[in-house]
Parts: structure tokens; C-alpha cells; sequence
């Protein structure tokens, strides 16, 4: 058992197969998962994980060079494209049509489903490297 960081084995092991420019998806609880794309399910209630709770976990552990997000979430109330940058500040930011989001998908490591019910709350990153 681990001591910090994310200790979910199935995430855990997920992050050390991730090499450069790898991307995984942390979705929200509606995104359809890509056929043969691994798929971790967290989803426990509605809003729980929410997406920005597993993706704060997820910078702990994995470096971040990029990340993707759904352009139409840019006017949401929540804040969501404001805190997706606040989480990853030196990473490149893309922003994509939704449409543009799912396809991206098929070429992911895998997805995080979590049970945010935030229409089009999915984030895509792509893994650094450490040094």
C-alpha cells in the first residue's frame, strides 16, 4: 500500500505505463468510452469524483505537457476552463470542438470515468517527462 499520491492501484499502474505524449481522459459520468480503450470507472454518485478532483491527484504523479477540453465549456458558469489552467499552468492548452474531443479519445492510454455532471466537463492530457 502506498503512502501519498493516488492510491488506486488500477490509476497507479495506468500512470507508470504513460509515456511521452501519452494521453488519458478524465471524463465526466455521460462521455461515451472508445470501444478498446481501458476504461477506470470511479463514478460514485452524481458530482462525485468531480473531474478536477482525480485531475489534482493526477498532476501529482504525472508530468503534464498538454491538455484538451471541450471549447463549448469555455462560457460555463462553474469555472471549469479557469480552473483546468490553474491546475496545469505550464502545460499547452487546447481547447477543441466536443465532436474533435471524441475522436482524440480513440488514440487514449485510457479514461478516468468519474460521476461530474458537468456538460462536457471531460479533460484529455498528455503526459511529460520527468527530467
Amino acid at each position: 500500500m502506498k503512502y501519498t499520491g493516488i492510491i488506486n492501484r488500477d490509476i497507479s499502474a495506468m500512470v507508470a505505463r504513460t509515456g511521452h505524449f501519452d494521453r488519458i481522459v478524465i471524463s465526466d459520468a455521460g462521455f461515451p468510452i472508445p470501444a478498446g480503450v481501458p476504461c477506470i470507472d470511479l463514478s460514485m454518485g452524481p458530482n462525485l469524483p468531480k473531474v478536477v478532483d482525480v485531475l489534482k491527484m493526477l498532476t501529482l504523479e504525472l508530468p503534464i505537457e498538454q491538455f484538451w477540453f471541450a471549447n463549448e465549456i469555455q462560457p460555463s458558469a462553474d469555472g471549469r476552463a479557469k480552473d483546468l489552467l490553474e491546475i496545469m499552468p505550464k502545460a499547452e492548452c487546447i481547447p477543441l470542438p466536443h465532436a474533435e474531443f471524441k475522436k482524440l479519445a480513440y488514440g487514449a492510454v485510457g479514461v478516468i470515468r468519474t460521476g461530474d455532471y458537468l456538460a462536457w466537463g471531460n479533460v484529455m492530457v498528455a503526459s511529460g517527462v520527468a527530467y
